[in-house]
């Protein structure tokens, strides 16, 4: 009913607050905070800031902490993933198919130490473990206090961190900060 909302937005934590004004305004907003029934968030463009407020919706991520459709839109469409997602792709290409193109192509890498080949597969195995390392950073983040997420919100997570990686660790450390700030007040 009428009081849902207002109940809602004043139950949220630091975290939540934070993940529903990334998936409402973008990933760069600021000072997200709960006013009434309201988020309302700071958004700058050059030295232009607005301040917007609105309603969150129960899929702005919640107590499950997991990435609302909106916020892996804008993950996943950020500049940095243009640039990780196709590398981490290719690497992964080259490596594990072989074709003449793709010989030829990693043939200018060919030195006295390793083919082209064997450096593309060693930088794909070193890129994916680290990605692994971060999905294990913030399994560990996400189950621990303060954020005491559901395994589900792991798996949520996993697939960003596995193809865009450290923009998206950060962005996980982000709402543990914040759910530390809202608890140490």
């Amino acid at each position: 009913p009428a009081s849902e909302p207002l109940e809602m937005a004043a139950s949220l934590s630091g975290a939540e607050v934070l993940l529903a004004a990334w998936a409402h305004g973008g990933l760069d907003v600021k000072k997200p905070a709960v006013k009434g029934n309201k988020v309302e968030y700071t958004s700058c463009v050059g030295d232009v800031c607005t301040k917007h407020a609105f309603v969150p919706l129960p899929t702005d991520g919640g107590r499950t902490f997991a990435p609302s459709t909106a916020l892996v839109v804008r993950l996943i469409t950020s500049p940095v993933a243009f640039a990780i997602v196709p590398v981490m792709g290719f690497l992964a290409f080259v490596s594990l198919t072989s074709s003449r193109p793709t010989n030829h192509l990693l043939a200018l890498l060919d030195n006295p130490y390793a083919t082209g080949q064997e450096l593309a597969s060693l930088l794909a195995i070193v890129l994916y473990a680290c990605h692994a390392l971060e999905l294990l950073l913030v399994a560990a983040v996400l189950l621990s206090p303060p954020l005491r997420a559901p395994a589900k919100s792991v798996i949520a997570w996993a697939p960003l961190i596995m193809a865009i990686g450290l923009p998206v660790t950060l962005r996980i450390l982000k709402l543990r900060w914040a759910e530390l700030k809202v608890k140490a007040k």
